[in-house]
This record gives C-alpha cells, sequence and structure tokens, in this order.
C-alpha cells in the first residue's frame, strides 16, 4: 500500500465512527423541530440493519441505512456501500446530523474510489460547512476526510492547513502529540517548493510556523549538527507554537541520529563498470561536499565488486574491515545472493532489489532507481488530470513486457482500463504500430471492404481512430520518442494526451531536437529536472555533461551518501520523507526506500517542471509550470 493510501485510510477509519454515534444517540435539531432517535446497534449486521430500516419511519430509517453502510466502508465493500447510499436521497429532509453523515460517507466512498476531487467537492459542500452546532470530534472528522482528500491529490500545504486548523480543538497531550505528527508527515511529502505555491492559505500563526520548521529543517537536512541546532533556533523563536513544546518524534529522534551515525562504512561498486562509476561519483562528490560544510563524516573503503560473482566472500572481507554499514552492491544478482542470507552482521544499503517476494534479513534495506515507482507516478499523474481508458506503448522485450505489466495493474487498481496495448522493434513499424494501437487500421480495412462492395472507385475516406482512448502510456528512449510522437500527429493521434517514463529524457537542453517531444508529460529525478541540489553548482564544473541515465546513477550515489545517517529514522518513522536528488525518498515496511520523483512536461522543445495544480481536469497543458529547462 502506498503512504498515501495509508495515510488516507488511517484517516477515514479514524472519523468513521465519530459522526454515525452522534447521529445514531444524540438527539440533533432540524428544520422541523424533530430529533434523531437513539439508536444502539453495535452488534448488529448490515442485512439485520436493512431490515430494521425497511420496517422503520423516517428518520429512524436513514440512521439504520447510514449504520449499515458505515459497516460496509468500515470492511472495504465499496460496492456495498455504494448500493446502500443509494437509498438515501439528498432531497429528503432529514435531520442535520443525519444529513452531514449521509454527505460525509458519500464523500469517504468517493475517496476510497480513488476520485478525491468528487469527495473534496462533497467535503466543502454548504451541508459539511454548517457545522457550528455539531461535537468537536464531529468536526474534526470532517477535516480528517478533507485532508486526506487532499493528500490524495497531492495539495500537501491543504492538507496540513487542515489539521493546524484542528490543534485549536486539542487539549490531550497525546492528541496533540499525534496531530503534530501527521502535520509533519504531510509537511515532508512534499516536493521541493510545492508548499510556497498557495501563499494565500497561509492563514495563521500555526501554520506559518511549521512552514518555517520545515524550512530550517530541509535546509540543513545533510548535516545532522547544523540541522538539530536549527530546530532548537526555531523553537526558541516559536516559543508558543504548539510544536515548540511538542516536537514531531521524527525531529526530536533528530539528536539520537547525531549520537548514533555509523563511523566507518564501506562502498561495494564495480568501479569499472560505467553505472558503478556514475554511482561513485555521485557519492564521492557528496562526501566531501560534507567535508566541505565541516561536517563530520565517516571513514569509507571502497571496495570494486567488477567481476565479482560471489559477492558472499567480499562482503564478509567488509564486515572484517570493522565497518559499521556497508552501501552496495549495485549488481542485482549480488542483492539477491545478500538477500538469501538469513542474517546480516551488520545493517546494509543495497543499491538495486533483489526479489520481493522473499523475506528480507533484518537490517537489510534497499535502495534504487526501481521503475515501479515511475510507472505509479506516471499512471497517478494521468489519473489526476481525470483520464481512464489508457492505450499502452512499450518495447518488445520480456523486460519490457514487465514493465507495461507492471502498468496495466496498477492502472486497473485505481479504477482505470487498458483499452489497448502495442508492442514495437525498430523504427520501421512505428506507423503500423500507431494504426493497430488506435485500430486506424481496423478503420482502413472497414474501408477497402466498402470499395470492393461499392461500385465505384471515388470514395472519399479520412481513417478513424478509436475514441475510447483517453490517453497514451508510453515507455521510449528519446531517439524512438521524436520519431513515435510525429507519427502519432500524422495518424491523427496528436490531440491524445502522451505520458511517459523517465526514459523519453536525455537530460539535454536541446530545444529543436525536443520539439519534436512536445506535449508529453513525464516523471523524472529533480536533479535531472535541474532542482536548487546545493551540489548542483560545485559539480557542473567538475561533471561533464552527461545522458540521462549517468545522471540519474550519479543522483543515485549522492542519495546513498546521505541515506546513510538517516536508514534508523526512515525505518523507524516510515511517514517522513527526504528531499532527495533522486526524488522524494521514504521507506517502505520491507526495508526498500521508494522514490517520489516530479512531474514534467516538453513544451516548445523546453521541459517545464508541473505543479500538482496543472494535472486538474480541464486545465491547459502547461497551466500551473513553475519553471523551465
Amino acid at each position: 500500500m502506498s503512504l498515501l493510501k495509508a495515510i488516507k485510510r488511517s484517516l477515514l477509519l479514524v472519523g468513521a465512527a465519530t459522526l454515525l454515534s452522534y447521529c445514531s444517540s444524540a438527539p440533533a435539531p432540524d428544520s422541523r423541530g424533530a430529533t434523531t432517535p437513539a439508536v444502539t446497534a453495535e452488534n448488529q449486521s448490515i442485512n439485520e440493519l436493512l431490515s430494521l430500516a425497511a420496517d422503520s419511519e423516517s428518520p429512524q430509517a436513514e440512521s439504520y441505512i447510514l449504520q449499515a453502510s458505515a459497516m460496509a466502508l468500515a470492511a472495504g465493500e465499496l460496492d456495498n456501500a455504494a448500493a446502500i447510499l443509494a437509498g438515501i436521497d439528498a432531497e429528503d429532509d432529514l435531520p442535520t446530523a443525519l444529513a452531514i453523515e449521509a454527505v460525509r460517507q458519500k464523500a469517504e466512498l468517493a475517496l476510497l474510489r480513488n476520485d478525491a476531487r468528487d469527495a473534496l467537492t462533497l467535503a466543502n459542500s454548504q451541508l459539511l460547512a454548517q457545522t457550528a452546532e455539531l461535537p468537536v470530534d464531529t468536526r474534526q472528522a470532517l477535516m480528517r476526510l478533507r485532508a486526506a482528500a487532499f493528500m490524495e491529490l497531492e495539495q500537501y500545504l491543504a492538507a496540513a492547513r487542515e489539521y493546524t486548523q484542528m490543534a485549536a480543538t486539542l487539549s490531550d497531550p497525546a492528541q496533540i502529540a499525534d496531530n503534530n505528527n501527521r502535520i509533519w508527515q504531510i509537511l515532508t511529502a512534499a516536493p521541493a517548493g510545492s508548499l510556497t505555491s498557495q501563499s494565500s492559505l497561509v492563514d495563521s500563526y500555526e501554520l506559518r510556523g511549521w512552514l518555517e520548521l520545515i524550512n530550517v529543517v530541509n535546509s540543513e537536512q545533510n548535516n545532522i549538527e547544523r540541522q538539530v541546532a536549527a530546530i532548537t533556533r526555531w523553537q526558541n523563536r516559536w516559543n508558543q507554537h504548539t510544536a515548540a513544546a511538542v516536537l514531531p518524534d521524527a525531529l526530536a529522534f533528530a539528536v539520537e541520529l547525531l549520537n548514533n551515525r555509523p563511523q566507518h562504512i564501506a562502498l561495494m561498486l564495480p568501479l569499472r563498470e560505467a553505472a558503478g562509476q556514475a554511482v561513485n561519483e555521485g557519492f564521492m562528490a557528496a562526501y566531501y561536499h560534507a567535508v566541505s560544510q565541516n561536517q563530520q563524516v565517516p571513514e569509507v573503503e571502497v571496495l570494486d565488486t567488477t567481476g565479482v560473482r560471489d559477492i558472499t566472500s567480499l562482503y564478509q572481507q567488509a564486515v572484517e574491515l570493522g565497518v559499521d554499514m556497508i552501501i552496495g552492491p549495485l549488481l542485482k544478482e549480488s542483492v539477491r545472493q545478500l538477500q538469501m542470507m538469513e542474517q546480516l552482521p551488520i545493517p546494509t544499503l543495497a543499491l538495486n532489489y533483489g526479489d520481493d517476494w522473499r523475506t528480507n534479513p533484518a537490517g537489510f534495506y534497499q535502495f534504487g532507481l526501481a521503475p515501479e515507482d515511475e510507472i505509479r507516478q506516471a499512471a497517478r499523474m494521468a489519473w489526476q488530470a481525470g483520464h481512464r481508458n489508457a492505450a499502452v506503448l512499450t518495447p518488445a522485450g520480456e523486460d519490457y513486457r514487465r514493465i507495461q505489466d507492471g502498468f496495466v495493474e496498477y492502472w486497473q487498481s485505481l479504477g482505470g482500463q487498458v483499452v489497448s496495448s502495442a508492442s514495437f522493434n525498430n523504427a520501421t513499424g512505428y506507423s503500423d504500430i500507431i494504426r493497430q494501437l488506435m485500430s486506424i487500421d481496423t478503420s482502413e480495412a472497414r474501408a477497402q471492404r466498402l470499395r470492393e462492395v461499392l461500385p465505384r472507385n471515388n470514395i472519399e475516406f479520412i481513417p478513424r481512430r478509436r475514441q475510447d482512448v483517453d490517453f497514451i502510456f508510453m515507455l521510449a528512449n528519446p531517439a524512438e520518442g521524436r520519431q513515435i510522437k510525429p507519427t502519432m500527429a500524422f495518424h491523427f493521434v496528436g490531440d491524445v494526451p502522451v505520458y511517459a517514463m523517465p526514459a523519453i529524457y536525455d537530460g539535454r537542453s536541446d530545444a529543436t531536437g525536443n520539439r519534436d517531444l512536445n506535449g508529453v508529460t513525464f516523471v523524472d529525478a529533480p536533479w535531472v529536472l535541474g532542482g536548487d541540489d546545493p551540489l548542483r553548482s560545485s559539480t557542473s564544473a567538475i561533471w561533464p555533461q552527461a545522458n540521462g541515465p549517468v545522471q540519474r546513477l550519479r543522483a543515485m550515489g549522492i542519495d546513498s551518501f546521505r541515506l546513510y545517517a538517516r536508514i534508523s529514522q526512515l525505518e523507524n518513522f516510515p511517514g517522513i520523507r527526504l528531499q532527495g536528488a533522486t526524488g522524494v525518498l521514504s521507506m517502505r515496511d520491507d526495508g526498500s526506500i521508494m522514490r517520489e520523483l516530479i512531474g514534467a512536461q516538453f513544451v516548445d522543445g523546453s521541459v517545464l517542471v508541473l505543479s500538482p495544480e496543472t494535472l486538474a481536469p480541464g486545465n491547459a497543458d502547461t497551466q500551473g509550470a513553475v519553471s523551465g529547462l
């Protein structure tokens, strides 16, 4: 389960029973002066509740119905919940509490069905805005629902604002600490720069203080000593702020990080291979940058794994050196060998991923440029833009087939459909492949049959593509993409949005060559898209310009160095994220590192980085772009 979905689900379940208990037991005035009858149905099944509803008068019947639908929602029976909720008419003259609960459940249902925009529309309805007469816990449940919807739409500042408003309603120390942790999770999940795009939302002392805290922490996230000092200075300046007295747990843990960092590291890479060399360049660049900032750095032993087939003996050699942590190896087969060990003597950050079906030994972490992260984010961008029917275009081959299957599986899990797919082998077949993908060849075949039947040869024919494709998910390198995209236009498919993986961009500023990719939306690492990483200026003169894959591997090396001191923080606080060169980094339950990349689009031969608002349905393609390359 993704972090966003986990947060969303937990927020909804917290509030699910709150409103319902109020609706079931508390008198609520309505325009007729009636009250909602008290109902106790703790042990009633859904069918029993519906039977009671059938034998009851309004509003008692609606109270039973809402209890039944709440049970269905809590059990994840979304179709059942939808059918039950259909029994309550929005025009019914219900007591206020019941009417609010009906709208809230419909909003929750929409969110669980991955329709966050509809959920937010319901959650922001005039009815739910009239909650002043409801209990505090009811208002809190509505705030959680809105926050969950904003998180699904990746509107992080708006989500955090809901929780900062909730802070004023809390008095229990445990609730305050939990609320602060949730706010911090949301703020750390936000991509760099996204929190400044909606300044109009910053309307309170609490929210302003949180934004300054995240800024000072992020500015020093690569130097733990200075970060801890910056947090202390913030507490002194914002001494009336909720978080000044109760720091988020992840920040309080920073002091422990400072005292327990690895002091001796072994770096295991195939240095005589291009990939190993690029990762090593990034790692060492981050290392020496830390030295230049007067940061304490570990001693590093570099072990060359080039040509090593059995990594376990070299791994044991690293252990015997007395290191506190091992970073590497890079090759997938080597990672699998470590993954099969019953136990590892020291924490190990592998720079690739093994078999996801294996149980990893304790202290085994995995970090790499996993295509699964890229697939899911490209799919999420398309979903948030309102697309539902996909066509899939990838190269032929088993590896690419796995990527195609991965997209199909994830897209269907969102609720979308894949209506067409095709694979290409070489440039000579692009035209035929596009005709097949969009059923243009079928249209042409129909025209040919007409010519054979009708007694004339002057039939005018314009090929017609299939109309049920909302967008095309494409995996292609820049050379392939520069031929495929114009071929789409030639076959009257140029108006269909195209979403691609990072491979479509070579990382170079080439307005002439990239013009053929105009309109393609893709995801990529912040480093490649020109993020504001402090290392960029210091390495630009050292590293020659390189293509996209090399840049991404260098960024991976940078992040592997920065992760060494943060592994325990990510493990102990799974909701926490780090702003990395390869993306926003967080840890899954199995110890693997997940990356959140940045959305971008080719416009007039340049690459524009996109803000989340850009992807809203109905927005122009480039509206909301925040920067260009």
